[in-house]
């Protein structure tokens, strides 16, 4: 099962380069919980799939004027951990009017139950260089 386990985390995370909003709520389990920093616009705690539908768009909507599709690779990296997958990826932006880039790691967290994720969590480097990067945006 981890296999299983890790190659759905890996397509979690294409579908989230991709701006696949099915693909990402195909690697959830219908009793999802997803805890995202609270300081993030679309940050806090989503329950099952309308919530992780809520937390995905909201991110999109935050996200996709910073970031070209360059920006959007995340270079994960999975590690897995029998009923956990933990994942190391990059947060990137990128300003094009001010060429100002976000460049920063992540580790997130993925409880697994037969083979689809039932709890998310993500932990960032430095989440007020975040929020002044999107503060800033012009």
């Amino acid at each position: 099962m981890s296999r299983e386990n890790v190659e759905n985390t890996r397509r979690l995370f294409q579908a989230v380069e991709d701006r696949d909003v099915a693909g990402v709520l195909a690697a959830y389990a219908p009793e999802i919980i997803i805890r995202d920093a609270e300081s993030l616009p679309y940050g806090g705690v989503h329950y099952g799939i309308e919530g992780a539908k809520q937390h995905v768009e909201g991110a999109a909507r935050t996200w996709d004027d910073l970031q070209p599709a360059a920006e959007r690779k995340m270079d994960a990296v999975f590690l897995d951990s029998g009923d956990y997958v933990i994942v190391l990826w990059q947060l990137r932006g990128l300003e094009t009017s001010s060429g100002r880039k976000l460049d920063l790691p992540v580790v997130s967290v993925y409880k697994m139950r037969d083979g689809k994720i039932v709890e998310s969590q993500m932990f960032y480097s430095d989440t007020v260089t975040i929020l002044q990067f999107l503060e800033n945006k012009q």
